[in-house]
């Protein structure tokens, strides 16, 4: 994706990437839970079914996130819910500050935990990445999270 000058195409670039992200990811852990919870279901935690999805979840990364032990963390446990993490449907996506090189997103979940969490993009190799997540915690501080 091509970057313009002004800050308002950055941000309609950003958040167009953001919410690709949010549509693969949630396609990925929706698939995923639905075939562990098939295999759970009888008495079978296959190891080859999280391979492929664990392969999966990294191509997703390898496109959008800016890799770093953090951002890759969720393949240390493959951890998928119901709802899934990421539903852009519902999900509200606010833009809260930017620039051509920088642009931070709010993101609430309406439906599930209802966590809210901060997404930072930036423009690297003239693509925008997820550079790091954080969520709100439950003493209303920011603190770093997996995708």
């Amino acid at each position: 994706m091509a970057i313009n000058m002004s800050t308002q195409n950055a941000r309609e670039q950003a958040v167009a990437v953001l919410m690709n992200f949010m549509k693969e990811m949630n396609c990925w852990e929706n698939d995923f839970f639905e075939r562990r919870q098939e295999g759970l279901g009888r008495g079978v935690d296959d190891p080859e079914l999280r391979k492929k999805y664990g392969e999966k979840l990294e191509s997703i990364l390898d496109v959008f996130a800016v890799k770093d032990k953090s951002n890759y963390g969720r393949l240390i446990g493959l951890g998928c819910t119901r709802p899934a993490t990421y539903d852009p449907a519902n999900d509200e996506v606010v833009a809260l500050e930017g620039s051509t090189k920088e642009q931070v997103f709010k993101v609430q979940q309406l439906a599930g935990v209802e966590t809210c969490s901060k997404l930072h993009l930036v423009v690297r190799d003239g693509q925008w990445k997820i550079k790091k997540k954080d969520v709100m915690d439950f003493n209303d501080k920011w603190r770093r999270s997996p995708l």
